[in-house]
């Protein structure tokens, strides 16, 4: 359901763009969040369960000028999903970009991992991006227009030890992106990933000290938040490109 978290100013309520974040409550998807709504943009922004953060977020767009609403619901309901983007729509009669940045980990080697972490794992990451793209795909497609930018995962394409599920989930993210931009490209929807690189939260904080060693990155350093966070911007309003892999920390496999 929605929250208003700010009132639009007086004489500019047709000049926001909008987006909408999924995954808005965590590390990651609270800082593209923050960027959007620095920049003036109305930010849908999606949690599940920790509205406490989220309602942080919200707050933090509201004192840099931005617009901010809570929309609470699970990314493997269907009629949730729809629901929530059926009021957004209802509110603020279009919807220029997606970011899904919605992600669950694991530190379990495969031997270790139980059917019900695979299935767990795999429905959240992966389905119900599947969910949030088919349950949108009517607005961007009636416009005409619209960008996606799915967050990635470099261990999609590398695998790392201890992340079966994970790796595998982000895999399928790949193949549905390119897929997905592949099918959309005519309707002038741009469908792009990034691969964030690490950083700190209950997700990579079983990997934290591995990830940090300096031989696994080029720069000896993990990218700031803010930049990944304002690159993703910056992607996510490029005209021309799609189908693409923006990946943003310095690690050479």
């Amino acid at each position: 359901m929605k929250e208003p978290c700010c009132q639009t100013p007086v004489g500019k309520e047709n000049t926001r763009s909008n987006v909408m974040v999924f995954g808005g409550s965590g590390i990651i998807g609270g800082a593209i969040a923050t960027v959007f709504g620095r920049q003036g943009w109305r930010v849908g922004l999606h949690y599940h369960q920790h509205q406490t953060v989220a309602k942080e977020t919200a707050a933090a767009i509201t004192k840099a000028g931005g617009e901010s609403y809570l929309y609470q619901a699970d990314v493997t309901n269907s009629s949730q999903i729809r629901a929530i983007l059926q009021e957004f729509i209802q509110s603020h009669h279009s919807l220029n970009v997606m970011v899904w940045a919605v992600g669950m980990g694991s530190s379990k080697l495969l031997v270790k991992t139980s059917p019900e972490d695979w299935m767990r794992i795999l429905h959240i990451n992966l389905t119900g991006a599947y969910t949030v793209l088919k349950a949108m795909a009517p607005v961007f497609e009636q416009q005409n227009n619209g960008s996606v930018i799915l967050v990635g995962s470099l261990s999609g394409e590398q695998g790392v030890a201890g992340q079966a599920a994970y790796a595998a989930s982000k895999a399928g993210l790949v193949g549905l992106m390119h897929t997905v931009a592949k099918e959309w490209g005519a309707f002038n929807i741009r469908v792009n990933m990034v691969f964030p690189g690490w950083h700190l939260s209950p997700i990579s904080k079983p990997g934290w000290h591995a990830a940090m060693e300096v031989r696994n990155h080029t720069l000896h350093r993990t990218p700031s938040l803010q930049d990944v966070a304002t690159s993703i911007y910056h992607m996510a309003l490029s005209p021309d490109t799609s189908g693409q892999i923006w990946n943003l920390d310095s690690r050479i496999w």
